[in-house]
């Protein structure tokens, strides 16, 4: 499970999926977890394998990315993934340009542009942080319920 969380930080690997169900199976093997932390762990991995859409959603609202610029970063991250080998920077230049290049299509202004890429960096930061705590979340919730049970 440590290794899970410790792979949250990678892109398109899906930490808090992986811990959730690592300690369903488990649960499943040893029926020691209870109903109700499986419950709460449940729903911690939903928010967390969701966080990539949803975290992008709150940034346009509060950092003044536009939805287009949003949508660039997420295509841009993808495409970065692939195209640059480098695990979690080909994601992050990829967002940064993919953020850029629609903006600065939009506005045509290289301020523009360049602001939009350092709301990308920000939001990027923080799916990698709310992403590990998700993860840390699940383990702790798993630990807690297993200890209690003993």
């Amino acid at each position: 499970m440590i290794g899970a969380l410790l792979a949250s930080i990678i892109p398109f690997i899906p930490g808090p999926v992986l811990l959730w169900g690592i300690a369903l199976v488990y649960a499943a093997l040893t029926q020691s977890v209870p109903t109700a932390a499986l419950v709460v762990m449940t729903l911690l991995m939903a928010a967390g394998a969701t966080s990539d859409y949803w975290l992008p959603l709150v940034g346009v609202r509060t950092q003044g990315l536009s939805c287009l610029g949003a949508v660039g970063s997420i295509l841009g991250g993808t495409l970065g993934t692939f195209l640059i080998p480098v695990p979690i920077l080909g994601t992050l230049i990829g967002s940064i340009l993919g953020a850029m290049l629609i903006e600065f299509s939009r506005i045509r202004q290289w301020r523009h542009a360049l602001q939009a890429g350092q709301i990308t960096i920000k939001l990027y930061l923080w799916s990698v942080i709310v992403q590990f705590a998700i993860g840390l979340a699940i383990l702790l919730v798993f630990a807690g319920s297993v200890l209690a049970v003993r």
